[in-house]
């Protein structure tokens, strides 16, 4: 049977933030993201319903009107990647340019809305994004595993 605390997420971490590898391989670095917050939602549907305006703008008689739910798929990425710079990506680390200087938290941020080149970063700030306050509360439920494991063998 599941235990509701499995579920339970780590509001601080979402709202402040925490540190989250990222990556493929040996190709991993590391982000501090919020989790996704109310304000990230608020600006993520404000940012959409302007897009399907914008889209709506130039359709030609006929043509099935766009909404903030059925955007074209690079646009709505637009959106993501914009909402993300704005409201849940912290600090980056361990990311390098090609030349072998340091991608900086504002790099990383402009990185995000310019999906024709650096769509994986995207996903992969999403996935983060997403895992906050999960892993710690994994990590606590494991530490807690071992600690009284660790008791009960004493």
């Amino acid at each position: 049977m599941a235990k509701l605390s499995a579920f339970r997420l780590d509001a601080a971490a979402i709202s402040d933030g925490e540190w989250i590898t990222v990556g493929v391989g040996g190709d991993t670095f590391e982000i501090r993201t919020r989790g996704f917050t109310a304000r990230y939602r608020d600006a993520l549907n404000a940012l959409r319903r302007d897009a399907a305006r914008k889209a709506n703008r130039g359709l030609v008689p006929g043509a099935i009107p766009f909404s903030p739910d059925n955007l074209p798929p690079t646009v709505d990425d637009a959106c993501q990647g914009e909402a993300l710079a704005q409201h849940c990506i912290l600090d980056v680390r361990g990311l390098q340019q090609d030349d072998g200087t340091a991608v900086t938290a504002d790099d990383f941020r402009a990185m995000l809305t310019d999906r024709d080149s650096y769509v994986a970063l995207l996903v992969l700030a999403l996935n983060a994004a997403s895992s906050v306050g999960q892993a710690r509360t994994e990590e606590a439920q494991e530490a807690a595993k071992n600690s009284v494991a660790g008791f009960a063998g004493t």
